[in-house]
């Protein structure tokens, strides 16, 4: 099982692929795929780290600036995504959109991998549980998106990092 920051680094790498896939792409409707393929991929792992990873660096590191910093990153990306989802794949503003959500997380990605991840693993952080947590709420995340229009799942609750007991979950 791959662990905290495993998981963020292969999410980073996903994304990447899409936004080559996109670049490489030449139909609208299938670069509107892909968009919206980025922005379910781009919420689900903002949610994660916002709910589970962010949490759990701000108590065993501080580092708050930082933290500030990829939430503040984080939010710019979110108001270029609500943009975009307006978007139609005729638009012609889509490409320019894209293009600038694509640089806002590629500059999220290089601060991420090159300075929070790598103080991460060198703490006592446990990055394999946090990494079952993080797994476990992508998954309800996916479902959610996938099955939108169900209300059972979408008012529930994020789990709560700290005290989370493995045992009892649903199958």
């Amino acid at each position: 099982m791959p662990n905290a920051t495993q998981l963020i680094r292969r999410d980073h790498k996903k994304v990447e692929g899409l936004f080559d896939k996109f670049e490489h792409t030449k139909k609208a409707d299938a670069k509107k795929r892909i968009v919206d393929q980025v922005i379910q991929e781009l919420e689900v792992h903002a949610k994660v780290e916002e709910e589970i990873f962010y949490p759990a660096v701000r108590k065993h590191l501080g580092e708050e600036d930082m933290l500030e910093e990829a939430k503040r990153e984080h939010q710019q990306a979110k108001e270029i995504m609500r943009e975009l989802k307006k978007l139609d794949a005729e638009d012609e503003q889509l490409e320019e959109k894209f293009s600038e959500l694509m640089e806002s997380v590629k500059h999220h990605v290089e601060e991420e991998e090159g300075e929070m991840l790598p103080k991460v693993e060198k703490s006592d952080m446990d990055l394999t549980e946090i990494g079952d947590e993080i797994l476990e709420r992508k998954e309800e995340l996916t479902e959610q998106l996938q099955g939108k229009g169900s209300k059972s799942r979408a008012g529930r609750k994020p789990p709560k990092s700290a005290g989370r007991r493995k045992s009892g979950r649903a199958a």
